[in-house]
């Protein structure tokens, strides 16, 4: 006779060969442990699906206070870390309009002194 090939034998297969092999005791035994998986997986699921609720909710409320934010006008910065489903998010938000006036400022400041050294070069 022919051996088979272990490559044709899916898992499926083998899995049912096994729980088909069991005595009574081992039956209720992975019975009992299948349905404690079971239950776990669908607390896991459940805190997750809270996890991301809440954390759009907390989102949402950030955005809302950014908002609030910059009608008062002003600089600043919100750093906020939020648990979601499949892990941590963080975020942050920053105005500055005291940094824009350094950057302004700086581009100016350059072009000043390019001007400068042009004419000292080219005089």
């Amino acid at each position: 006779p022919q051996k088979q090939s272990l490559f044709d034998v899916s898992a499926d297969d083998i899995l049912d060969n096994a729980l088909r092999n069991l005595d009574d005791k081992q039956a209720r035994d992975v019975t009992k442990k299948a349905a404690d998986e079971v239950v776990r997986i669908a607390l896991e699921k459940r805190m997750a699906e809270h996890r991301s609720d809440a954390a759009q909710d907390e989102m949402r409320n950030l955005v809302h206070n950014a908002n609030l934010l910059d009608q008062r006008g002003g600089d600043y910065q919100i750093n906020s870390t939020f648990e979601t489903a499949t892990g941590t998010t963080q975020v942050q938000i920053r105005r500055s309009k005291s940094m824009t006036m350094i950057i302004i400022a700086s581009a100016i400041g350059l072009v000043l002194v390019l001007l400068i050294l042009a004419l000292v070069i080219f005089r």
